[in-house]
């Protein structure tokens, strides 16, 4: 009886066989291709992280920027005013110097008619 019985049940043992064999040489070959595709998704995640960084830096520096800019703004108006000052006063101090160091008018010649 037991040779009937594994007679009969051995075309689906070697069925069952052939297919772990051909499931296994499979799962062989896809393991690698499976690896790959989960590092290229990886090196994708990175990439975009990075690009986030990136696009995260960038508007933080434009918005430092531009609240320099407007702090620079205010200064320089500022030190341009002071200059203005610092000019006029100059130019005032120029004109007394320069009247103060004039070489004293010499008295005309009469004219002997």
């Amino acid at each position: 009886m037991q040779v009937e019985v594994v007679s009969a049940l051995w075309p689906y043992i070697v069925k069952s066989l052939v297919g772990l064999a051909i499931a296994g040489i499979g799962a062989a070959f896809m393991w690698p291709i499976k690896k790959a595709r989960k590092e290229w998704v990886s090196l994708k995640d990175t990439t975009q992280a990075i690009q986030n960084e990136l696009a995260q830096q960038r508007t933080n520096c434009l918005a430092t920027l531009q609240a320099q800019g407007d702090t620079q703004i205010n200064l320089l108006t500022k030190a341009v005013d002071t200059l203005e000052g610092v000019r006029l006063d100059l130019a005032e101090q120029t004109g007394y110097l320069r009247a103060s160091s004039a070489p004293a008018c010499r008295a005309r010649a009469k004219k002997k008619t």
